[in-house]
């Protein structure tokens, strides 16, 4: 009898630290994704200032480039980052600016990049098939982005559309 109740004590105290397990984990993962979205935020404000200043056109400025002329904040842990960031970007002739990542974030950041533009219908997912933006939010935005076709851009990844100031 005292054996079947031990039994039963040990197997919630199982299933209890194993729901925790599981739910820090989740919080975890949510945690990272926002910190990649928030990178690829800060990216943009520095991509947007750049473009900003110099007014190129059919273009992509390098990380390099940001960081030497102050556009990239120096707190920023991307900019103390020694690795080049998972980020690119591209002005076309019209001047409207495309962020982009060059692979896949390990986490699905859409949601939280759609949090951070209070919804704009500029972020979205690069699709292979589609030559328009497709929002987490509204579904196919009709946005072109057929300036971004041939920048091996991986299908699914997140794209964020802006304009200069």
């Amino acid at each position: 009898m005292w054996n079947i109740a031990v039994l039963v004590v040990l197997m919630a105290a199982a299933g209890i630290y194993g729901t925790r397990n599981q739910q820090t984990m989740n919080v975890t993962q949510s945690h990272v994704a926002n910190a990649v979205a928030a990178d690829m935020a800060l990216y943009r404000d520095a991509v947007v200032r750049y473009f900003s200043a110099t007014n190129q056109l059919n273009a992509s400025v390098s990380f390099a480039a940001l960081k030497s002329t102050g556009m990239l904040p120096s707190w920023s842990t991307l900019y103390q980052s020694s690795s080049t960031p998972a980020w690119n970007n591209y002005r076309d002739a019209n001047g409207i600016i495309y962020v982009y990542a060059d692979a896949l974030p390990t986490d699905n950041i859409l949601v939280e990049l759609a949090t951070l533009s209070h919804n704009s219908m500029l972020v979205g997912a690069y699709r292979t098939g589609s030559a328009t933006l497709q929002s987490p939010v509204f579904g196919d935005t009709l946005i072109p982005v057929t300036a971004l076709n041939g920048k091996s851009i991986p299908d699914g990844a997140p794209v964020w559309i802006a304009m200069t100031q």
